[in-house]
């Protein structure tokens, strides 16, 4: 609560508004001031009014203060046919400091109300940042102060883990500082005006926000919206927003509310606000216009029904609104709305995409791709920033996040759980994947063979001089040399090709090369501390080594043909593989078992929110979720004593499928497992190719060479380097609110699972895998409905696979799933992988991932150095 003590005559309020010229260059600043006179004397003569401008410094702008009698303010005539003047202050400034999101250059206004004898009776203030907001003739797109400007957002709740939506102001500095660092930078207010601190956050930090009235009716539709009884109510939410929040450069924006269908109601609401406030465009989504079907996506696919979520209106939205909203396209949706034969030029905004429900956010790079190549298009906002769980204990004392239905309501709505963030702030996954689609600095290297690396400068605004450079180059993932290169002034959306061949180590043959490029601050800002990474890209120098392995002499392998399996041992090791069901069954090194579970064909995993909720993938894939692999016929191959092999053929789905997997034991110890899977056409797609086994409970140390460090998805990847990352499985693998479907890596090369000993099982393979670890079983994650309910099982689940479906980028019907071009084809694939336990030695695991996959072991197989920074 704010108490304060005023004079009777008071300034009661002030409104600013600023235009730029047509070079965006100088600007008029005029200001409406509002003095209320409670004195019960109208003599207020020689009462006056100043208006002084400060710049960043605190330096007066203006030579002489604007300023105006309180008499003249208050006794203010108004014309009989036209409306007053807005600025009663009024002046140019020439050539400011503009106010953007990536330059948010604000200045000081403050006004100081003095009685006859020149006496401070009050004085207020206020930030004022000079920007135009405007959409371009030529391609519809937005323009603030003249230069393209896309809107990376996101739809924003007060939220706090225990404290529910009394956030404090550190919690709402704490969201917004973690949406600037990635990149992010607009925020609608979904769906109520926030704190004023927020705002005061977004013009200091340059964060555009769309600031929402607190306006739904949801199930009511458009009910309300066309009852004259509820006029007065729609017209007092925008107002009442308007009048307190319109002195914030950042909003840019003013939102009608969601949800509530389309009627007079929000007529008035808009012909206020557009009369109100001239400096800034109107936003309503539910703009769905007349109903009339101008076309179908595809409609002889069962995928897209007709009278379904993949019809396409005309967007003949109301002349009140300035652009035209949509929520959760598909991939198809811009290109589409922007190209209808309508008439219709205004700029496209997609208010609501991306739904974030679990492990989703696929294909973003799909979507702004598309977004940044089509006319019209100036961004969206991804439902939403934060999982709204709240803390609670079951009866043994084990904290959960709760949800919708978890606190005894009769009425409730689940749909809670679907931030790019924890609910306690932490970055899912999702959030690095949007930081690199969103980022202002893209590298794209053109040629390898001379290094050519093509850098574009995505900025509105600012040079990548602005920014210190840093080249990383791995060998076989670790780093190699990392050299910091010159400044390079490029300008605001422009490209560049530069040559890396002088800043580039001499290369071997047989190893893997990557260079990484990174942008970091050189100081320290209001949002983040020094070397924080704005941009960042990775690109390969050379392809993956090819294995050949050497034909170096091995022992024999001795064979025993036994009543259940056959039984394959050597020096250190025993293999054993099931007559019944082919699988690989027990795997003893030294004496200790490294295997909990049988490694055997796997086509399936937990089902994500999009898989269960939004495309129903069970029931579109229910051939594969039902399949379970039926051994035909093991055979053993002894013609090489030294390398025995033992080939399992399965059939399922009614024999139109056919697996084969080939277990080959080396003398050392070292076991080769080569997949080959052959559906039958006409099959739906699969959703992974892989295999699956339980390995020692104890191997919850994890390191791998592949993408990280955290979890990543064939659509969900862009976002995560290759490298060599080790973690402790906690870190690894960490659930979501709903257990689903988690903790993947992407391009695995190689990935060691060992004790506190570093003892262990190391997973080699020949190109690059697809895998995971928990320590639960699949069944349990997929019945559990919060992470309480799930139990160790006592082992790990080792997922080696050669590749799973995307995760999908939305949560509605046949939108939920992939794009084509994430998912999995019934088709013919085939690969490999080797298993080679690890004794405990201090051995570098790449070293070992090498001579596994080269077929030799040798001394000189080192960890690369790290090399040293050297300024050029």
């Amino acid at each position: 609560m704010l108490l304060l003590a005023e004079p009777k005559l008071r300034i009661a309020d002030f409104h600013w508004q600023a235009k730029l010229d047509k070079q965006y260059r100088d600007a008029v600043l005029s200001i409406r001031p509002r003095l209320e006179n409670l004195t019960g004397n109208n003599d207020i003569s020689g009462y006056r009014l100043r208006a002084q401008l400060y710049d960043q410094q605190g330096t007066p702008v203006l030579e002489k203060p604007m300023q105006r009698t309180a008499e003249s303010i208050i006794n203010e005539p108004y014309p009989r046919l036209d409306n007053a003047k807005f600025g009663l202050l009024e002046t140019t400034i020439r050539n400011p400091a503009k106010w953007s999101d990536e330059a948010p250059n604000l200045y000081t206004l403050v006004l100081t109300l003095t009685d006859k004898a020149g006496a401070v009776l009050e004085a207020k203030s206020c930030k004022v940042g000079f920007r135009t907001i405007e959409f371009s003739k030529d391609n519809g797109k937005l323009l603030i102060n003249g230069k393209l400007t896309y809107l990376y957002g996101v739809n924003r709740h007060d939220h706090h883990p225990t404290k529910g939506m009394a956030v404090s102001r550190e919690d709402i500095r704490e969201d917004v500082r973690t949406l600037k660092q990635f990149n992010f930078n607009c925020i609608r207010t979904s769906h109520y005006p926030n704190d004023p601190y927020f705002y005061d956050l977004c013009d200091e930090y340059g964060i555009l926000v769309i600031d929402e009235a607190n306006l739904e009716t949801h199930g009511l539709g458009s009910k309300l919206s066309n009852d004259p009884a509820w006029t007065t109510a729609y017209v007092e939410r925008s107002t009442r927003m308007a009048l307190r929040d319109k002195n914030h450069p950042s909003i840019i924006f003013w939102s009608l509310g969601n949800e509530s269908g389309r009627g007079p109601n929000h007529a008035a609401m808009a012909a206020w606000l557009h009369d109100f406030d001239i400096t800034r465009p109107i936003h309503y989504e539910p703009a769905m216009g007349d109903p009339h079907v101008e076309g179908y996506i595809d409609p002889s696919d069962p995928n897209y029904p007709k009278n379904h979520a993949y019809r396409i209106q005309t967007p003949r939205d109301q002349a009140y609104v300035d652009m035209v909203s949509r929520m959760y396209p598909g991939l198809f949706t811009a290109e589409l709305l922007a190209n209808q034969q309508n008439g219709d030029t205004r700029p496209i905004f997609f208010c609501e995409y991306a739904h974030s429900m679990g492990n989703a956010t696929g294909n973003m790079k799909e979507f702004w791709d598309t977004w940044r190549a089509t006319k019209r298009i100036i961004g969206g906002c991804i439902w939403e920033f934060k999982d709204q769980g709240l803390v609670k204990k079951d009866f043994t004392g084990t904290a959960f996040y709760a949800y919708g239905g978890d606190f005894g309501e009769k009425y409730y709505d689940d749909f809670t759980i679907k931030g790019i963030v924890a609910s306690d702030g932490r970055p899912h996954a999702a959030l690095y994947e949007c930081k690199r689609v969103y980022q202002p600095a893209e590298c794209t290297l053109v040629d390898a063979s001379k290094g050519l690396l093509k850098i574009s400068n995505r900025h509105a605004l600012k040079s990548l001089r602005d920014y210190v450079l840093t080249l990383v180059v791995r060998a076989d993932g670790r780093a190699l040399t990392t050299r910091q290169l010159p400044r390079l002034a490029l300008a605001a959306g422009r490209d560049t090709v530069i040559s890396l061949k002088p800043f580039l180590p001499k290369m071997k043959a047989g190893t893997e090369y990557l260079a990484d490029i990174h942008f970091t601050l050189p100081q320290a800002s209001a949002w983040a501390a020094a070397g924080h990474e704005i941009a960042t890209n990775q690109f390969a120098l050379t392809g993956l080594a090819q294995p050949q392995r050497s034909a170096a002499k091995q022992p024999a392998v001795a064979v025993r043909d036994e009543a259940k399996s056959y039984t394959l041992s050597g020096k250190d090791f025993q293999v054993a593989i099931d007559k019944t069901t082919g699988a690989l069954t027990s795997y003893r090194w030294r004496g200790t078992e490294q295997l909990a579970a049988p490694l055997l064909p796997h086509f399936t995993r937990p089902l994500t929110d999009n898989d269960r909720r939004g495309w129903k993938a069970d029931k579109k894939l229910k051939e594969w979720f039902a399949a379970e692999p039926k051994l035909q016929s093991l055979t053993l191959d002894q013609a090489n004593p030294s390398q025995p092999s033992l080939t399992s053929t399965y059939s399922l789905i009614d024999g139109k499928t056919t697996v084969r997997v080939v277990y080959t034991l080396n003398g050392d110890g070292t076991l080769k497992v080569d997949y080959a899977l052959t559906p039958a056409a006409g099959l739906p797609n699969i959703p992974k190719v892989g295999m699956q086994c339980g390995i020692r409970r104890a191997y919850d140390r994890i390191s791998y060479y592949g993408r990280g460090p955290m979890e990543n998805y064939i659509d969900r990847r862009y976002g995560f380097d290759a490298g060599i990352f080790s973690q402790p499985l906690a870190e690894f693998a960490d659930s979501y609110v709903v257990p689903q479907e988690y903790a993947n890596r992407t391009d695995v090369r190689w990935m060691q699972l060992s004790d506190a000993q570093n003892t262990g099982l190391l997973v080699v393979a020949d190109s690059l895998l697809s895998m995971s670890a928990w320590p639960h079983t699949e069944q349990n994650i997929q019945q559990a409905r919060h992470t309480n309910k799930l139990k160790d099982a006592g082992y790990l689940t080792l997922n080696i696979d050669l590749a799973q479906m995307g995760v999908g980028g939305n949560t509605w019907d046949a939108q939920a799933a992939p794009i084509d071009q994430y998912q999995l084809p019934a088709k013919p694939y085939a690969y490999s992988f080797y298993l080679r336990p690890v004794d405990g030695k201090k051995t570098d695991p790449s070293a070992i991932a090498r001579a596994v996959r080269f077929g030799k072991e040798t001394s000189t197989l080192k960890a690369a150095p790290g090399g040293k920074v050297g300024k050029l």
